[in-house]
């Protein structure tokens, strides 16, 4: 039996009624398209559009030497990054790791380094973050594919600065490892000067579909996380997807269904609410991959199309108290995307303390996993209801391998869903735009026509009260 299955009976007219649900014929339409469409996935594939699809199957030897040089050695790892590689550390670590796994003591932690994250150049939480750290025992990842990110080389340079003078000269030849594209990222030159390690990040690997890519893996190893767990999961999610049967392919299914609902019923937010704390992290990392990848102005062939759902990421039982109100009575416009757990991983039961006071008596013995299943049954027939569409994942168990496989299920269902647009899933121009509009007003060279349209536009009058 699969660890993950996708539920989309909700989505479907029969559940919800053809106002907001899906057709038999509408669904039955696309479907038959899809052996095209998944042709053209292969095709990317096969040319190397993206890395992504070969990372299940990588070799991870240099890392696992990375590791086992680094592991047990650091009180300390900061992971220096932003957007995408940021986002996909940060899910490995909350959906593997200890959810206190911080506050641990070191034999607790079976050595492994207390993880941070410098992932926004906010001066006030940076300085605090290297206040409270012991430099000495500190290692420090820094992530940037391009090696051009303005946050992510600014503090870079800080960090260097500091641990030459706190630490020596050799700090970081010994602290730092940096993750980056070996062929073409200036920060290769940097770390051949200082002796730096570096691991690779392929040319054409984008952050958000790196998870599975060194840019996570070393997170997630220093860690104690089983890379090669996580790594055949998305490779069995391959296998289990590498046809164009929609029907028996639940990457497709989430996309088409996912992608209809949007251009015939107008629902352009998905929401991916999560019952677990640990799958959470996932959520907000889809949040950002959906976001990228699908928001896109031009489609493939230059024409202007502005397409791309809103992402949004909640998490139960928790904001039923809030967010859960907008998604059951508010607009029709949203497809909600429930990701469930069977085995929530421990046992926690609420005592019978008060059977006297009926607003707690009828509690007791409540095991807090009940709660969690509860809630999401709650809010998946109050959602249903009310006539919303919505749809399930549920997993076994969050391990290593179930993890891995949700992580390429999410990422080839974004890719499917680029091509029934007709756009790329792999370009950015929009954040490129904001990379540039950073390098123009530091005075980079080249970019002087964009400087002075900042400075245009600056010098407007301005209404304010």
């Amino acid at each position: 039996m699969s660890s993950l299955t996708l539920d989309y009976t909700n989505c479907l007219s029969d559940a919800i009624g053809a106002t907001h649900g899906l057709t038999k014929p509408e669904v039955d339409t696309l479907v038959a398209k899809f052996p095209k469409h998944h042709e053209n996935i292969e095709e990317l594939r096969s040319t190397g559009e993206s890395s992504f699809f070969d990372l299940p199957y990588q070799d991870i030897s240099e890392l696992k030497a990375l590791l086992k040089k680094h592991q047990g050695k650091w009180d300390n790892l900061v992971v220096v990054a932003i957007g995408g590689s940021a986002y996909g550390a940060k899910a490995l670590l909350t959906a593997l790791g200890h959810s206190a796994f911080n506050l641990l003591e070191g034999k607790a932690r079976k050595g492994a380094p207390r993880v941070h994250f410098a992932a926004n150049p906010d001066p006030l939480a940076l300085t605090e973050l290297v206040e409270v750290l012991d430099l000495k025992k500190t290692l420090f990842q820094v992530i940037s594919k391009t090696g051009t990110t303005v946050e992510t080389n600014a503090m870079f340079l800080w960090l260097q600065e500091l641990l030459k003078k706190k630490v020596g000269k050799s700090a970081l030849a010994n602290q730092v490892v940096i993750t980056t594209d070996r062929e073409k990222s200036p920060l290769i030159e940097i770390a051949r000067q200082e002796k730096i390690d570096t691991l690779n990040v392929p040319s054409n690997l984008t952050g958000r579909f790196g998870v599975l890519g060194n840019s996570g893996l070393f997170t997630a190893g220093m860690v104690g996380i089983d890379v090669a767990a996580l790594l055949a999961g998305a490779a069995d999610m391959d296998k289990r997807c590498r046809h164009g049967e929609a029907f028996r392919n639940p990457a497709y299914m989430h996309s088409l269904v996912h992608y209809l609902l949007t251009r015939k019923r107008r629902k352009t937010i998905h929401v991916t609410f999560s019952f677990s704390n640990r799958v959470h992290g996932i959520g907000e990392w889809y949040s950002h991959l959906c976001a990228v990848s699908l928001g896109k102005m031009l489609n493939r062939k230059g024409k202007a199309v502005h397409v791309g759902p809103s992402p949004v990421s909640a998490l139960g039982t928790f904001d039923q108290h809030g967010q859960m109100q907008l998604f059951a009575e508010g607009p029709f416009d949203k497809v909600v995307t429930f990701i469930t757990v069977k085995d929530h991983g421990a046992q926690l039961i609420a005592p019978a303390a008060y059977p006297k006071v009926e607003t707690v008596g009828y509690l007791g013995n409540a095991d807090f996993a009940a709660i969690l299943d509860n809630g999401y049954l709650g809010a998946e027939q109050h959602i249903t209801a009310s006539g919303r569409p919505n749809m399930t994942i549920m997993l076994d168990k969050v391990e290593a391998g179930p993890v891995g496989g949700l992580i390429y299920l999410l990422q080839l269902s974004t890719v499917m869903s680029a091509e029934l647009y007709g756009i790329d899933p792999f370009d950015q121009p929009g954040v490129e735009h904001g990379k540039h509009a950073s390098f123009a007003q530091f005075g980079r060279a080249g970019f002087e026509d964009h400087a002075k349209r900042i400075k245009d536009y600056r010098g407007k009058p301005r209404k304010t009260c």
